[in-house]
């Protein structure tokens, strides 16, 4: 009996090495799972399928592509035949967010940009009030409370006057929100609802993104879910955020990306969309001069890997010649953005970075998976800020010209496993802007204390270095 266990195990043993060799994962992340998978048999290879696996996820995507192979096609036609090329000379940044992200330029846009859930969630009403085609929403969250349960109200008053209602929701992230009873009335009322990834298999691939997309002209995205949080806080903590309202070319991006998503996530032959595909991209009512563009991975029909956002961060914070200051509420970078921030604080770059005091769940693990990062900084110069409050805001300033909000995280996660988006501007105006909403903040933030952080305990900073082997799933 032990020959064979013995012989069954050596035969799991030469199965880890094949199954984790022909994976496309960094060194060192096989070789924690090598680990993983040799001392916890059977529950090392559960938790390997539903979070280290690939191979799951690469078929899944090569079979959504081929399923709605046709119908990606014209959204990708429909799409580029509707931009109308600039005049404008594409900065070396533009020029390549459009090589290799597929970003198309447009300089006709026009921003509203929000700090607070109180005057988004007003604005976001007052426009899906008015729409009269089609509202398309995708969040990544949507909670039932008063806020998720007035936004459900007026997609179901507006899909009962015979708007066309298209909601998109992160599986997982509405796992625990119990927002499903409002789910269920909207999809009575004639709403069309989806959720993304339910299956257990694709726990680990989740779809970060917040949409909104209204009659094709206005659109809304950001780092704000839909619930009161976002706007009253927690706890007495503020919930600082920011999300723009959207006009202009760069609204037919935004259209694009939900609509591939959509599709993405149907099923063979129920995609229920009323009319064609060219329906859903209207002449862009252009009220604005400021130029844009969208960036977004896991679109089905081009552009697929998920490099696109780690690779245009690395492109951009690299780019930094004076200042980069940044706002994220979790910290756990790849090691090149790391050496990236390191070395240009060495060169006399002014790098800042912004991050939360207070969480709303997990703030052991957030807390120590930061400071074994921020601990990598120490004595290169960067400069660490927490906000005092709640900061769920995902943004970067480079310079004096460039400006990026989204849904992006600095973590491994959005950088290279999730589904995001961001917006990039390259303006001196809209950078100058935002640069004094983040002076503002400072205000409202303190500052680490390098000399107190090195002299904190042994045992703080072994705990900082076994919670960073899970900093992937941050």
């Amino acid at each position: 009996m032990k020959q064979i266990l013995s012989l069954l195990y050596i035969g799991y043993l030469f199965f880890v090495i094949l199954l984790i060799f022909f994976s496309r994962k960094k060194p060192t992340q096989r070789f924690s799972w090598i680990l993983v998978l040799i001392f916890l048999p059977v529950v090392g290879l559960i938790v390997y399928s539903l979070m280290g696996s690939e191979m799951y996820w690469d078929y899944k995507r090569s079979r959504i592509r081929q399923r709605h192979r046709a119908t990606f096609l014209e959204l990708d036609t429909i799409v580029g035949q509707l931009h109308n090329p600039s005049d404008a000379e594409l900065s070396p940044t533009q020029e390549f967010h459009y090589k290799w992200c597929g970003s198309i330029f447009t300089d006709n846009n026009g921003v509203e940009v929000f700090t607070n859930g109180r005057p988004k969630f007003a604005r976001l009403f007052e426009d899906l009030r008015a729409a009269e085609d089609h509202i398309h929403v995708q969040y990544f969250t949507i909670h039932n409370d008063p806020v998720g349960k007035e936004l459900i109200s007026i997609l179901r008053e507006k899909a009962q006057q015979g708007v066309e209602v298209k909601l998109l929701y992160d599986s997982f992230g509405c796992w625990f929100t119990f927002v499903r009873p409002l789910f269920r009335e909207l999809k009575n009322a004639g709403g069309k609802i989806q959720g993304i990834r339910p299956r257990a298999r694709a726990l680990n691939y989740r779809n970060h993104r917040k949409l909104v997309i209204i009659d094709g002209q206005v659109g809304y995205l950001g780092g704000m879910n839909v619930g009161v949080h976002y706007a009253e806080g927690v706890g007495g903590k503020e919930w600082r955020d920011t999300h723009v309202r959207l006009t202009g070319g760069v609204v037919r991006d935004l259209q694009q990306i939900f609509i591939s998503d959509w599709i993405a996530s149907a099923k063979e032959g129920r995609l229920g969309f009323r009319d064609r595909l060219r329906h859903y991209f209207p002449e862009a009512k252009a009220n604005g001069t400021l130029p844009a563009q969208i960036i977004a991975n896991g679109l089905y029909n081009k552009y697929i890997g998920q490099d696109v956002i780690n690779v245009s961060y690395f492109n951009l914070i690299n780019g930094a010649k004076e200042r980069l200051w940044i706002q994220t509420p979790y910290f756990a970078p790849s090691e090149p953005v790391l050496q990236s921030l390191k070395t240009l604080a060495q060169r006399g770059v002014d790098v800042r970075i912004m991050t939360s005091s207070y969480y709303t769940f997990g703030g052991l693990f957030h807390h120590n998976i930061k400071n074994y990062f921020f601990r990598q900084l120490i004595g290169s110069g960067v400069r660490v800020f927490k906000y005092k409050g709640i900061m769920h805001a995902k943004t970067m300033l480079i310079d004096d010209e460039q400006l990026c909000i989204g849904t992006v995280n600095l973590n491994v996660r959005s950088l290279e496993r999730d589904d995001e988006l961001f917006i990039y501007f390259e303006s001196p105006e809209q950078n100058a802007q935002y640069s004094e909403i983040f002076q503002k903040d400072l205000e409202d933030s303190w500052e680490l204390d390098y000399a107190r952080f090195r002299n904190e305990t042994l045992l703080s900073r072994a705990l900082e270095s076994v919670v960073s082997l899970f900093s992937p799933l941050s």
